[in-house]
């Protein structure tokens, strides 16, 4: 088992092992709606025109290069949740966490991920690691997560209110 950022890999050859050529780069990840699992990798073009090697195309993911299994196995996209993926409205790095209450806990700045399997290990924020088991959704605006403290269980409305009484208290 290898673990890999996204940021280490962005632009690394994608190479078919039937041809010996290259098909592409990664360009970015198609992930699944909860944020947990890559679901393709994008690697050329924009939009309804984009192309995408499944996850379950790739036969290793290499230190040098991302080796699919056929050229045959490249896709365009086939969805609007794979569409979104390719243009960057949905994608983990610098998307907003917001908590399931509604509390912004700060942006992602990279994601950890296991290369044999996809899956998403943790991401990683300047208030440190998120585990998956956490992730609830993963949309156009945000990474929603469960809180991991009372604290993050806190809605805004119910923070304004515990320190207007805090206040009034004083």
């Amino acid at each position: 088992m290898s673990i890999e950022l996204f940021s280490h890999v962005d632009g690394r050859s994608v190479v078919a092992s039937d041809s010996a050529e290259t098909v592409g780069s990664v360009k970015g990840f198609v992930l699944d709606r909860k944020g947990r699992n890559i679901e393709a990798i994008h690697i050329d073009g924009h939009g309804k025109r984009a192309i995408v090697l499944p996850w379950s195309a790739v036969s290793s993911f290499g230190a040098d290069a991302v080796m699919a299994s056929s050229s045959d196995d490249l896709a365009t996209i086939t969805n609007d949740h794979e569409k979104s993926a390719v243009k960057g409205d949905v994608t983990l790095i610098g998307t907003r966490v917001l908590t399931t209450g509604g509390l912004d806990i700060g942006t992602v700045d990279d994601v950890e991920f296991e290369t044999d399997s996809g899956a998403v290990i943790r991401v990683v924020t300047a208030r440190g690691p998120l585990e998956p088991d956490r992730f609830r959704s993963l949309g156009s605006y945000a990474l929603v997560v469960a809180p991991s403290s009372e604290s993050e269980t806190l809605t805004p409305r119910r923070l304004a209110t515990e320190a207007s009484n805090q206040r009034v208290n004083e």
